[in-house]
């Protein structure tokens, strides 16, 4: 029986430590979980086009008593387009088929992020990491990657969604719930939850119903704050439009400023970034767990067969959602068609043309002008009923309101057009590609 590589292969967790002062805030981290640990130190170094390097002391802690599991602490830097990154970094190595390990790794992570030290998640390759933040990043190179395996989806392709979801959790609790920020924050999770609907044949169902649960929860604690920010833009754009300097919607900007503060301040309560940190890190440590089915398809094949099966339901949202009136249908194939973008966007191994994007964006954008304008109409009649002695919110609510009601018209009446072209880009990449 042949061995699969990927079955010996040892996955690794990576901690990036934030405002670390020394090496040895680490180094005492690992000594105290791991007393009687052997120890080796060497130092390591890479040189890259455009003067790029990295160079670190790696400290290797093998504990004596949990087999299959390494902690190594990685003190350095990172030379990127001129810009020097620290490495302080704290990498967990485990053997992903023994259950013992990853308990172990359980344990060691609940440890690391108890601590004082704040934590994100990071690519352990540094050499990777380093092409992440030149923008020339190949999952291809990984060390996991096996175009025979559709496993690779789960160690090549998901992992770096999780690190920059990781990093942005981390911009919003130190910056504030800026507007651009929570934005990157909503789509990074949705893209992450894309990826995860399109592995879901690989994963257990019941574990792989409780992480969409986790993300979708992250998702929608955010969703009251995206909804005052749309609001407040078309004020904005509405003030820009006018001739006269003074704000052309007064009331109504400053209640939903005030009603967006709120929100922000209820969706970020009793957030640490080291809990947010041990959550994703258990994420990756089960996907790095999962076993592989017993009869396993190859990559091509895999995502041929899921983006056939997701092709035959997109085509059939016409009929099953046939109401262009009904707000609700057309916001559910908004979500269906925003699920699949996102999803395609992270499969490089297809490679969808950016005409077939151009157009699934474009009509993605329509029925979200749609949709907000919906919301945004029963947002201004609550806020109006809600405050009867502001005397001139009716009239602001009204401008408000009929602000973007034509370009809501106008796309509604083009959208069976655009779903027409777009289907048959989408049938022409698909007899193509699948």
């Amino acid at each position: 029986v042949k061995v699969r590589e990927v079955d010996v292969m040892k996955h690794k967790l990576c901690l990036h430590g934030l405002e670390v002062k020394n090496q040895a805030q680490l180094l005492n981290l690992a000594k105290r979980l791991l007393p009687g640990s052997t120890v080796k130190v060497k130092i390591k170094e890479k040189y890259f086009n455009d003067n790029d390097m990295y160079k670190y002391r790696l400290t290797r802690f093998t504990p004596e008593n949990i087999d299959g599991v390494r902690l190594y602490c990685a003190w350095g830097t990172l030379l990127v387009s001129d810009k020097l990154l620290a490495i302080a970094d704290i990498i967990i190595e485990f053997e992903y088929h023994k259950a013992e390990a990853a308990e172990a790794v359980d344990s060691l992570l609940q440890k690391l992020l108890a601590s004082k030290t704040k934590f994100v998640l990071e690519e352990p390759d540094f050499s990777q990491r380093l092409d992440q933040l030149r923008g020339c990043f190949d999952q291809k190179q990984l060390a996991a990657y096996d175009a025979d395996s559709a496993m690779s989806l789960l160690y090549c392709h998901l992992p770096w969604q999780v690190y920059y979801v990781s990093k942005l959790w981390q911009e919003v609790l130190s910056r504030g719930p800026e507007r651009s920020l929570l934005r990157q924050l909503r789509v990074k999770l949705r893209r992450l939850r894309s990826l995860l609907t399109l592995c879901k044949p690989l994963l257990p169902e019941q574990e792989a119903v409780h992480w969409q649960g986790v993300l979708k929860a992250s998702t929608n604690r955010l969703g009251d704050v995206r909804e005052y920010d749309v609001a407040l833009q078309i004020c904005s754009r509405l003030q820009r439009s006018r001739e006269q300097a003074e704000a052309a919607l007064p009331q109504l900007t400053a209640l939903l400023t005030q009603l967006r503060g709120t929100a922000a301040a209820k969706a970020l309560r009793g957030l640490r970034l080291n809990r947010l940190t041990l959550e994703l890190a258990r994420l990756l440590l089960w996907l790095y767990s999962v076993p592989a089915p017993e009869r396993e398809l190859t990559l091509a094949e895999f995502l041929s067969r899921r983006f056939g099966n997701w092709y035959d339901k997109l085509m059939e949202l016409p009929e099953k959602y046939p109401d262009l009136h009904n707000m609700e249908q057309l916001h559910r194939i908004r979500i269906k068609l925003k699920r699949f973008r996102y999803a395609l966007q992270s499969v490089p191994e297809l490679a969808p043309e950016a005409r077939l994007l151009r157009s699934l964006k474009y009509l993605q954008d329509m029925l979200g002008l749609l949709h907000d304008d919906y919301i945004n109409t029963m947002m201004a009649e609550k806020l109006v009923a809600a405050h009867p002695k502001i005397k001139e919110l009716r009239y602001e609510a009204a401008l408000f309101s009929g602000w973007e009601q034509a370009k809501a018209d106008a796309a509604l009446e083009a959208l069976p057009q655009q779903w027409e072209a777009f289907s048959s880009q989408l049938t022409e990449w698909k007899n193509k590609n699948l």
